[in-house]
């Protein structure tokens, strides 16, 4: 059976970047709102990554968002955002830093979709939110220049933690991942 993939973002970032950005969209996610992005595909090229989304994974964390996004939930990651970067300041270690980005990772995902979709918030929400992004906007960037990076291949794919040098088409065929065609969609 196929499985079909939808184009996201693309950004700068190395590989320390990608697999915090990974285990936060997982795992970490998973801890807040039942439900991690297990299936998430990037592809990285000359210190670019491109993110492609697992659809039925998507429309099942639109459904968990619609279920459980509410202002105890936003008002807990907005104070978990807040605490992490507090606790940032003390932290030497490059494991420290690892575990702490990742931990972060679910307020940057909710807090990402809010500002695209301000229909999940109340004004209240979003008034916070406009607050805290102004003031942590640079943050994930910030902390990890306080860490040593491994040399980075030039070109790979990471997926489901695990990074692979193939061709990206081949590497599709065999994984039976089709990329939906945003242009051509009925």
């Amino acid at each position: 059976m196929k499985k079909i993939y939808r184009k996201s973002v693309i950004r700068p970032c190395s590989l320390f970047s990608i697999k915090t950005w990974y285990e936060g969209e997982s795992k970490e996610l998973e801890k807040w709102l039942g439900f991690g992005f297990y299936n998430n595909l990037f592809v990285y090229k000359n210190g670019m990554a491109r993110l492609y989304y697992d659809i039925a994974e998507g429309e099942i964390f639109d459904k968990m968002l619609d279920e459980k996004l509410d202002e105890e939930l936003f008002d807990n990651l907005c104070d978990n955002l807040t605490e992490q970067i507090e606790k940032s300041e003390t932290l030497t270690s490059e494991k420290e830093i690892y575990s702490l980005v990742v931990r972060c990772w679910p307020s940057f995902t909710i807090f990402d979709v809010i500002s695209k979709y301000p229909e999940y918030a109340n004004e209240r929400m979003l008034e916070r939110l406009c607050r805290l992004r102004k003031s942590t906007e640079l943050f994930s960037y910030i902390i990890e220049e306080r860490i040593k990076h491994v040399i980075t291949p030039m070109k790979f794919i990471f997926f489901k933690g695990n990074i692979i040098e193939q061709d990206f088409g081949s590497f599709l065929e065999e994984n039976s991942i089709i990329i939906e065609d945003e242009e051509n969609k009925s």
